[in-house]
């Protein structure tokens, strides 16, 4: 595997207003299934400095084959009807491959 076959994935959203601390606590089942899947480099969860209901997911696969893998596991389908409930606007996400790492 080179660098350039890695995918790093931003994925952003904005959860409703007293709903943050319900969220990271939901949140943290899928995040400890993901990060045990084989091809998960790195999955993690951080927050907006400047807006506390604001999220995103970084993570980082082996390559497309582990992320596709990853959005297809049944713990994701969950996760999925889970976040559905705290959402306040899908910020959108961007799918990247890697050029360089020091």
């Amino acid at each position: 595997m080179s660098n350039s076959d890695t995918v790093i994935v931003w994925a952003g959203l904005r959860v409703k207003d007293g709903l943050a601390d319900d969220f990271i606590k939901a949140s943290q089942s899928v995040i400890n299934s993901t990060r045990s899947e084989s091809g998960c480099l790195k999955y993690d969860l951080v927050r907006d400095s400047s807006d506390p209901c604001v999220f995103y997911f970084f993570e980082e696969y082996i390559d497309d084959s582990a992320f596709q893998k990853h959005r297809s596991m049944p713990y994701m389908d969950e996760f999925r009807k889970v976040r559905a409930g705290f959402l306040d606007k899908f910020l959108g996400v961007r799918i990247m491959k890697e050029v360089s790492r020091r």
